[in-house]
């Protein structure tokens, strides 16, 4: 019986990190899509869901939305695909990155609120080079 209760507890530990900064504050989310809005582009990779690629994506729009639930908000992406699709994500602030002078900063960082990224990569065109976070 401990040996399944810590088996499940594992299971329910390995997705804590996601969703870390999608539901957040109203004024958080515009001054994201403040700083989103600007840039040519963006980095969308979440180390702690998965090992896919980075996406490297140029946002056409960037909104925020009323989530329906307490006074949570979201920020969303439009950007068009490579086979030329419009796509609209909802963005965990924790998971977009922005190429900065000296490396790559979350958003969530650049506004300074507390997250893990899990890893990041060391080579953003081989993301198979990773760098554990310390």
């Amino acid at each position: 019986m401990k040996i399944l209760i810590t088996i499940v507890g594992l299971f329910f530990a390995s997705f804590s990190y996601a969703d870390q900064l999608a539901y957040i504050s109203q004024s958080e989310a515009e001054k994201a899509v403040e700083i989103i809005k600007d840039l040519k582009s963006v980095y969308l990779f979440c180390g702690c869901c998965s090992m896919k690629e980075p996406r490297k994506v140029s946002p056409t729009k960037v909104y925020t939305k009323f989530t329906g639930y307490e006074s949570y908000w979201e920020v969303f992406i439009e950007y068009t695909d490579e086979n030329g699709n419009t796509v609209v994500d909802a963005l965990d602030l924790a998971y977009v990155w922005r190429k900065k002078m000296f490396g790559y900063k979350t958003i969530g960082n650049i506004l300074g609120l507390e997250h893990d990224f899990c890893v990041k990569p060391k080579d953003w065109n081989k993301s198979k080079n990773q760098e554990k976070d310390i």
